[in-house]
């Protein structure tokens, strides 16, 4: 979801621990780091935990599916859309410092990145093109985002032919090409598979929902392609070949607040044509059956 400009990332991939701020005119290697959700944005923006842990209990796409099940009986809900506080115009300022600086220390900056380990945050340098005090403000406002309700909707929820369905009503039609598959334990977006990733707890202390700490799994999609041939390592791309390249980046969140029945919905999704946003979809719910 975006507001004035501002995009929301929530990264649920083991290492890549923060949720993450970034202006839409950041260049193509900022692009290609946030569709891989990689530590490269994630120790920028220091901003929010959210991240998969593996449990040691049976963690499965089988068992997340049912829990999906049994999350979302059919029925009419209401949906609370959620975003995060603009930030104010010193914040915007120094976000703009240290984009406009990175982005003429690039060698510098895909260095330092490189040698951090995941989720170890950035340490201040001259080259960010803001002082100590304005980073030091950086990082205090950036990790104390919280996620929040901004305006609410009606969704209906299907069960049909062993798939559930949602239908939207005023905002988020993009729910409509989610399909969740219970027989077959497939979740499919646009009618695309995505690939189980893992089970996500968050606690009272990691949780950076206003509404308390869920836990819930994720499914993800990922594809790149360079001249209609499908690249099997991403991670092997050479950076100064990414504005070629076409990529696909979809992922579904599912989660169940402790302490209610609410469930909390995000959806994102991307599609690049060789450098050029075609599609971008962020949709974060909070849902309650009526």
């Amino acid at each position: 979801m975006e507001d004035g400009g501002w995009q929301l990332e929530i990264d649920c991939t083991p290492g890549n621990r923060k949720l993450s701020y970034l202006s839409n005119t950041f260049n193509m290697i900022f692009l290609y780091r946030y569709l891989r959700l990689s530590a490269l944005l994630a120790t920028l923006i220091f901003s929010m935990t959210v991240f998969a842990q593996k449990q040691s209990r049976v963690d499965s796409n089988a068992v997340a599916l049912q829990f999906v099940d049994r999350l979302l009986p059919e029925g009419n809900y209401t949906a609370a859309v959620l975003g995060t506080p603009r930030p104010n115009a010193s914040q915007l300022a120094i976000v703009e410092k240290m984009k406009l600086a990175i982005k003429d220390n690039e060698d510098w900056f895909q260095k330092v990145m490189n040698e951090l380990k995941p989720g170890e945050p950035m340490p201040y340098h001259k080259n960010l093109g803001i002082s100590e005090e304005e980073y030091a403000a950086f990082m205090q406002f950036s990790q104390s985002i919280k996620i929040d309700k901004v305006g609410a909707i009606a969704l209906k929820v299907i069960h049909r032919d062993s798939s559930l369905y949602f239908e939207p009503k005023d905002f988020g039609d993009y729910l409509k090409y989610l399909v969740i598959h219970l027989k077959d334990q497939r979740v499919e977006v646009d009618g695309l598979g995505l690939q189980y990733k893992g089970q996500i707890i968050k606690d009272a202390k990691q949780t950076t929902l206003i509404a308390g700490p869920w836990k819930g799994y994720s499914w993800r999609f990922e594809e790149f392609r360079k001249e209609g041939q499908l690249i099997a390592d991403p991670n092997k791309v050479d950076m100064t070949e990414i504005g070629g390249l076409d990529i696909k980046s979809i992922e579904v969140i599912i989660g169940k607040l402790d302490h209610s029945n609410q469930c909390f919905l995000y959806l994102k999704s991307n599609i690049v044509n060789k450098g050029h946003v075609l599609a971008k979809q962020d949709i974060a719910l909070l849902l309650t059956k009526e």
